[in-house]
């Protein structure tokens, strides 16, 4: 059956202080682990904290809620060491269960620009739980943030329920350290590309991009391309980045609605979800000019958890995975696990008229390079490692209003 995102589970630290952010990728690196080997001996799920975030007009302390905030990151940090972090719901809401155990709590939550704290003016909250008090149950935590007039980006290449949050407004964000090479004839980068720091970014040829190149500290662009390029230097990415590795882990750690050893488009060509997040878990997607379609009434969602290959090549009628039905390319996300094999899409020729090989939905794949040469992916590109958009090749989000 179809699993709600509010659902997900917790997998991240998360800091709203930047000078905090190496502890926090440290802290990353160890989650995955502490979550499956408890640092605690004993967890129950009656104790639990919970409130929204939310922006606001108001300038102080009560503030009143006008944008409900979706998919960025709450964290609990108990005194012991221990860290349960989960996303916002659709509302703004966040339910995070705690340990049986009393103890002081710091909550935080991971924002990007030009986002800001008005109540608490601090960005955290600190709380005691006692478990003897109320079942140990703490309500009405409330974040109020400012700045929602003009989000980074454009956030509608995704939908807020797959997890993604502050990672959400990049067409292609590179997590770094990596390059990114952008090549060829006109098929064009519709949205904003966001380089991480100290990573490199080329473009040339008729490529284009629709919204501003972001360059982390340190980063490198290097532009031989014949059109005009927005640039914007020195740009603090870290909630994308931190964001993007967090939604991966959460949405592998999601148990499966459906299971395939191997996707290629000969079996059968069409999987089809229910209302609500349909987690489609699978070995390898092999596409050699055949379409595989996903499908659902309006609402249905789909994370593809995929652990092997993901490689599209072929002309004619091209290797596609599309969305029908309900379903849009902002209802799926397809989550690459893990190191391994190139994400590859070849076939076809790329410019104004790209591509044989075509994916609706986001591409995520933090551990794994990026080959699209050529290929469209409708929808944002994110990884960790290189990306090489070249022969014309096109990665489009929807624009935004």
């Amino acid at each position: 059956m179809p699993f709600a995102a509010e659902h997900q589970a917790p997998v991240a630290s998360i800091t709203t202080e930047p000078s905090s952010l190496p502890h926090f990728t440290k802290t990353l690196g160890l989650l995955a682990g502490a979550l499956l080997c408890s640092l605690l001996a004993s967890t129950a799920s009656a104790h639990f904290v919970e409130g929204s975030v939310f922006c606001t007009d108001s300038a102080g302390c009560p503030a009143t809620p006008t944008k409900p905030l979706v998919g960025y990151w709450v964290a609990a940090t108990g005194e012991q060491g221990n860290v349960e972090a989960v996303p916002t719901a659709a509302d703004g809401s966040y339910h995070i269960e705690l340990p049986e155990i009393t103890q002081n709590y710091t909550l935080t939550v991971l924002l990007g620009g030009p986002l800001s704290f008005v109540c608490p003016a601090s960005g955290q909250i600190d709380f005691f739980l006692d478990i003897t008090v109320n079942d140990g149950q703490i309500t009405g935590q409330n974040f109020a943030v400012t700045g929602c007039a003009q989000p980074p980006g454009c956030p509608g290449c995704v939908d807020p329920d797959l997890g993604l949050g502050a990672a959400a407004g990049c067409t292609v964000l590179q997590l770094g350290p990596g390059k990114v090479s952008i090549t060829g004839p006109a098929g064009g980068i519709h949205g904003d590309i966001c380089i991480a720091p100290n990573s490199s970014l080329s473009m040339s040829g008729d490529e284009y991009v629709t919204g501003t190149v972001n360059l982390g500290p340190g980063a490198k662009f290097s532009n031989s391309s014949h059109g005009t390029v927005n640039v914007a230097q020195n740009v603090d990415l870290s909630a994308e980045i931190t964001a993007a590795y967090a939604a991966a882990a959460n949405a592998a750690s999601l148990p499966c609605t459906a299971a395939y050893a191997k996707l290629d488009g000969k079996a059968f060509d069409t999987i089809t979800g229910g209302v609500g997040i349909n987690v489609i878990c699978v070995g390898d997607i092999v596409l050699g000019g055949k379409q595989l379609y996903l499908t659902g009434p309006v609402g249905a969602k789909f994370i593809i958890n995929v652990t092997g290959k993901l490689v599209l090549t072929g002309g004619g009628a091209g290797p596609q995975i599309r969305v029908a039905g309900g379903v849009q390319s902002k209802d799926v996300l397809y989550n690459i696990i893990d190191a391994g094999a190139d994400v590859a899409f070849s076939g076809g020729s790329g410019g104004v008229d790209c591509c044989a090989a075509v994916i609706d939905g986001t591409l995520l794949a933090p551990y794994r390079k990026i080959n699209l040469s050529p290929g469209m992916v409708n929808g944002q590109v994110i990884s960790g490692k290189d990306i090489s958009i070249v022969s014309g090749s096109s990665v489009r989000c929807p624009p935004c209003p």
